[in-house]
Order: structure tokens, then C-alpha cells, then sequence
């Protein structure tokens, strides 16, 4: 008698146990690994890695400055996250470089300007092999640098800051951030072509300019 209950006693306590175990587990929530940055975290990487590349600018010296930093969007998109946290990346690339950033109210003249409008600040995502995904942070800012002592222009352009994250696709989902509106063209839908829109616009364009050297010729 006690030989088949012994039988049955490791089976059974194995059951008990794996039970208790897949109880505790409901109420666990796993954290993803740090690597797995999440979609805000991934942006800040890629806004710190444009503003690092502007504040390079040879314009961008302590001879021209001090500066001061101003928004060129509509006071509705400086409502943005993104774009205070654009402007804390770049005042402190600037601040590291050893160049001094003033508010706007600390001095009237003899102070330069850096202004700056995000075009672009979103994630790309793109398959990548093994059912993962490539994640890329993507910020193009557009900015405009003017001299201290005469106040003009001293130079325009882009600087595009990215930042690349590989991660499964299951875990997608769980790095979207609540806080992030993007900033600039949204990806295509599921099963949509992305060149089928501009060849529609490019098609279009075509035809009206046709069309408008038909009736030129015809006058």
C-alpha cells in the first residue's frame, strides 16, 4: 500500500506545486528588458543625437553668443512634449560645448538667437528578420543660427538625429508611450503601398500640367 501511494505522491506534488506556481504567476508582470527602450525614450535618443550635431556648428561659438532660443512653430504645436524636450537637448549640448543660453528676458542686446522648428520627430518601424522589428527614433530639426554682434543671419539648415532599437514584435505594443504625439509624415497603413500616394500626386501634377500646355497652345 504505502509502495503505490509513493507512486503517486511525486506526480501529484509536482501538479500541486506547478499549480501554485501558474496561481502566483497572474498576478506578476514581467518588466522588459532595459534595452527595449521605449518609444519616448527612443525619440529623446534620437533629439539628443540632432541637437549634439547642431550644436557642433561652427556658428555655434561662445564669440557669437550668448543665445537665446526660440520656437519657429504656432504656440499650439510648441504644446508638444516633444518640443520641450528637443530644447533641454539642445541647451544642454550647447551648455557642454561651453556655450551660454540666456532666457529671453535676461538680456535685450548683444545676444544671438538659435531658432529651431521640429519637421520631423516620430517612430519608423520596419521589419527586421526572426519576427523582430526595427524601431528607429527619428527627429529632423530645422534650425536658424543669428550672430550676437550684428544680429544677422549666420546660418540655416537640417539636422537629422537618429536612434535604432531592434526588439520582437510582441513587444511593440508595450513600448508605445502615451505621452508622444509624432511629429511629421505617419506611416502607411497595414497592407497599404507608401509609394502609391505620391505616384497619385506626381500622375495628377502630370496631367494638370498637360492639360494647362494644351490650352497654352491653344491660345
Amino acid at each position: 500500500m504505502m509502495t503505490l501511494l509513493r507512486r503517486y505522491f511525486k506526480p501529484a506534488a509536482l501538479a500541486g506545486a506547478a499549480a501554485i506556481l501558474a496561481a502566483g504567476c497572474t498576478h506578476i508582470t514581467y518588466k522588459l528588458p532595459d534595452e527595449f527602450l521605449s518609444d519616448g525614450d527612443l525619440l529623446m535618443a534620437s533629439m539628443k543625437d540632432a541637437a549634439l550635431k547642431a550644436a557642433a556648428n561652427p556658428a555655434l561659438a561662445a564669440e557669437n553668443g550668448p543665445f537665446q532660443l526660440t520656437s519657429l512653430a504656432t504656440e499650439e504645436e510648441t504644446e508638444n512634449l516633444l518640443y520641450s524636450s528637443f530644447e533641454d537637448a539642445l541647451v544642454g549640448a550647447l551648455g557642454a560645448k561651453g556655450v551660454e543660453v540666456v532666457a529671453a528676458a535676461d538680456k535685450d542686446e548683444g545676444v544671438g538667437a538659435v531658432k529651431y522648428r521640429l519637421i520631423e520627430c516620430r517612430i519608423v518601424n520596419a521589419q527586421a528578420d526572426g519576427g523582430r522589428v526595427k524601431r528607429i527614433g527619428r527627429t529632423v530639426a530645422h534650425i536658424r543660427i543669428y550672430g550676437a554682434a550684428k544680429g544677422g543671419l549666420l546660418w540655416a539648415g537640417e539636422y537629422v538625429g537618429e536612434a535604432e532599437n531592434v526588439v520582437p514584435a510582441s513587444a511593440v505594443a508595450k513600448l508605445a508611450d502615451d505621452r508622444i504625439i509624432p511629429i511629421g509624415p505617419q506611416q502607411p497603413e497595414a497592407g497599404q503601398n507608401p509609394f502609391v500616394e505620391p505616384l497619385l500626386v506626381t500622375g495628377i501634377t502630370g496631367a494638370l500640367i498637360y492639360l494647362f500646355a494644351i490650352s497654352a497652345s491653344a491660345d
